[in-house]
């Protein structure tokens, strides 16, 4: 089978000049782990909540240096409202991976395993037809062992 066979068609996107304030609300409003970032029909790259949650953490080097900041919360919810104001282009994978629509699911799954990612976007001929995630592609794979 191939990706194109469990892909999601409606793809939520977002522009690499909004702010990571703009790119969480859709997130939470849309229920998604992540976005694929369009510069006009291009896909640019791809942010997810796991980025913006990653750029609020303390850095390695913040916590060696004081071990306050990893228990602090309002160091944690200072460091969220200042990151609000940046873009997506600051924080977003780039370049994008991505996977064509006639890709076998078990290689697509492998790469997402091999790049540490859970959601491709899928792309034929320069244009976005779909995203495929890991949950996809296991669910798929666990209705075929049922």
């Amino acid at each position: 089978m191939k990706i194109a066979d469990i892909m999601t068609k409606q793809v939520h996107i977002t522009a690499p000049d909004k702010t990571l304030k703009e790119c969480a609300k859709v997130l939470k409003q849309r229920n998604v782990n992540g976005l694929v970032v369009l510069e006009g029909t291009t896909v640019v790259g791809l942010i997810t909540k796991t980025d913006l949650f990653k750029a609020i953490l303390p850095s390695y080097s913040d916590i060696m240096e004081d071990e306050f900041h990893i228990a602090s919360f309002e160091y944690i919810e200072e460091r969220a409202h200042k990151l609000y104001d940046r873009k997506v282009s600051d924080l977003m994978g780039s370049p994008p991976i991505t996977i064509s629509s006639d890709m076998p699911i078990i290689k697509a799954g492998s790469l997402m395993i091999l790049r540490r990612v859970k959601q491709l976007p899928v792309v034929d001929g320069g244009v976005l037809k779909g995203i495929v995630t890991l949950t996809d592609i296991i669910n798929h794979i666990a209705d075929k062992l049922a």
